[in-house]
């Protein structure tokens, strides 16, 4: 019975802490929010990253294209400012990854973190740099 126990119990914990790793944009989208990307949003390149620890450390790259009522909704409720500094990407960003001059970067008001938001008001292209470690 001990072992039995011991095995259940080595495969639920060795399970639960798998990472995921992907660079297709639907499910770049859907590992980072939870749900399928709506018809007010179009994905055109994504790369994701999930350690297996219990503390969902992540990083989260994304190129998109959303409706302007869906990029106002995403400032309001993720408390995003204008970032007025100088973004500097990381070494390992995906090839794709490259927010231009033209974008306005946002930040959210209370993160310490990388993680950066850009987007052309012009074209309504937009790229997602999220990271929690």
């Amino acid at each position: 019975m001990r072992i039995l126990t011991g095995i259940i119990l080595s495969s639920i914990l060795l399970t639960s802490c798998s990472e995921e790793r992907t660079s297709d944009p639907t499910y770049s989208y859907k590992y980072w929010t939870g749900t399928n990307p709506t018809d007010d949003i179009e994905i055109s390149k994504g790369a994701y990253w999930q350690s297996g620890h219990w503390t969902r450390e992540y990083i989260l790259y994304l190129k998109l294209k959303p409706t302007n009522k869906w990029w106002v909704e995403f400032v309001k409720q993720n408390n995003l400012l204008i970032d007025n500094g100088d973004f500097v990407k990381y070494s390992d960003s995906p090839g794709w990854f490259e927010p231009n001059d033209k974008m306005k970067i946002y930040k959210r008001a209370d993160d310490l973190s990388d993680s950066r938001y850009f987007r052309d008001n012009v074209t309504g292209e937009c790229y997602i740099f999220e990271i929690q470690l």
